[in-house]
């Protein structure tokens, strides 16, 4: 709700695995909220509710006729397999799909919702099937708006492993519900401040490892081993290193002050 409020009436597209598709998290959303996820093979779609005659009396209907499982469109030969090429997780990858619009009742409630099944070529699974509460987006908009929310993944990763995320020692309520957003607020004042030009600096640039010839591009190891080079030498919690310097040691990218809180010569 906070959240919502701040994006105003702008539109909101939120990327959710097959764990939040549900109608607790569904309930309620505002129409400029969009989401994209994954469903069961099973699940249970219907048709919209068709129509009601003039005069008809009782309770309008919400659901139309229960359609076929995905699973079942997957594997007959009624909707032929259509192809796409897409940006999936940095690559472009040749996707086999069936799409159909229906409703998911009973986890998202009577929307009408764009279905695409795709057909898995590895792993375990045959086919995964998602999905988005636009019913307007071509599949191709779906698997790569879906498959960015691989990002998160990424993100909870590099906090718990590199940032100290898995290793609070609060136990307190207040304390716990404290530690989530000042890590988040890190994690992304790092990535901020790295983007806006500490990349191009000498403090970027990562070791020297002859074994490691294939990395391309700058990961947020890169990023913290940055802002511990430019922090190296700087007490923090001095009260001598007051803001202004450290706002100086910024523009300086790697010449830390000295002891007594002021910018090396």
């Amino acid at each position: 709700d906070i959240f919502v409020s701040w994006a105003g009436d702008r539109r909101i597209e939120l990327a959710a695995d097959s764990a939040y598709c549900n109608d607790t998290v569904s309930r309620g959303l505002p129409s400029n909220v969009v989401i994209f996820g994954c469903m069961r093979p099973d699940a249970v779609l219907t048709a919209p509710p068709t129509p009601r005659k003039p005069g008809a009396k009782g309770r309008p209907r919400i659901r139309g006729q229960v359609l076929r499982k995905p699973k079942k469109i997957a594997a007959d030969g009624r909707t032929a397999w259509q192809t796409v090429k897409a940006q999936l997780y940095g690559r472009e990858t040749t996707v086999r799909f069936k799409t159909l619009c229906a409703q998911w009742y009973r986890a998202m409630g009577s929307p009408l919702l764009r279905i695409v099944i795709v057909e898995c070529t590895n792993g375990n699974m045959p086919l995964r099937v998602f999905f988005s509460t636009d019913a307007n987006l071509d599949p191709r908009t779906v698997l790569e708006t879906y498959a960015g929310r691989w990002g998160i993944e990424v993100f909870f990763r590099e906090a718990k492993q590199l940032l100290g995320f898995a290793d609070s020692q609060a136990r307190k309520q207040k304390a716990v519900q404290r530690v989530a957003p000042l890590v988040g607020m890190l994690y992304t004042t790092l990535v901020i401040w790295f983007i806006e030009g500490v990349h191009q600096s000498h403090v970027a640039l990562p070791p020297l490892r002859p074994w490691y010839r294939h990395k391309h591009g700058l990961a947020f190891s890169d990023v913290l081993r940055a802002a511990q080079r430019v922090l190296a030498s700087t007490d923090v919690l001095d009260p001598r290193c007051y803001s202004a310097d450290l706002r100086q040691l910024q523009r300086a990218f790697g010449h830390p002050p000295n002891s007594s809180g002021r910018e090396a010569a």
